[in-house]
């Protein structure tokens, strides 16, 4: 007689405190000619790099992720057709930054400065993840196992040997899971200068599948 199994699945979840800021920058903006909108993001780049060095921070820490100048156009309901006016730029570039509310308040005075049509949001992220993923994967095997052991004692079993561990199809990103603080216009620096947050944990969590023998 085949010796009988069970298949479990441990799930496991921690809450993480983060540790870094990430800064995104956005601008939208319209133009009536094509030359006027690329003139207008050559010098907007360059006073963000100008603020950066400033305030001691490598250029190559700000970061484009997209960039595009198209044509604006607007759906005319009575001639049935797009209406095309004048030129739209769209920039978004993302900083990253140590959990450091000082500092997070300086960089964003200063390229509100240096480029007023900037919006930004900030949220909080964990880029150090290697020993998180260990602390979800011991928490998800536990899990399994208390699992495992309740439904070999309600089935009148004891709990064998484990027969299999699937975790090899897994891949966690924690990095990814972010928490949005706020999304609002740059102005020009105020006096007292400082943002003051406490970020939230950052839940994260995984699956293992196992397998056991019943006694």
């Amino acid at each position: 007689m085949d010796q009988k199994t069970i298949r479990v699945m441990g799930v496991g979840n921690i809450k993480v405190a983060p540790d870094t800021t990430r800064l995104r920058f956005s601008v939208e903006s319209t133009y009536e000619e094509y030359e006027e909108a690329y003139a207008d993001a050559a010098v907007g780049n360059g006073e963000l790099q100008k603020a950066l060095q400033k305030l001691k921070l490598p250029k190559e820490s700000l970061r484009t992720s997209d960039f595009s100048i198209t044509r604006n156009r607007e759906w005319n309901r009575d001639k049935g057709c797009y209406i095309y006016d004048g030129f739209k730029l769209e920039q978004n570039l993302a900083l990253e930054l140590p959990l450091d509310s000082v500092l997070t308040s300086k960089v964003i005075a200063a390229l509100g400065v240096a480029w007023p049509e900037l919006e930004v949001k900030i949220s909080f992220i964990r880029k150090d993840v290697h020993d998180v993923k260990l602390q979800i994967l011991e928490s998800a095997v536990k899990d399994a196992r208390e699992k495992a052991e309740v439904i070999a004692s309600t089935l009148g079993h004891k709990l064998g040997g484990i027969v299999n561990v699937d975790y090899s199809k897994h891949r966690l990103d924690i990095h990814v899971h972010e928490e949005d603080l706020c999304c609002c216009a740059m102005e020009a620096p105020q006096s007292d200068g400082s943002i003051d947050y406490t970020p939230e944990d950052i839940e994260a969590g995984d699956t293992v599948e196992t397998m056991w023998y019943l006694e």
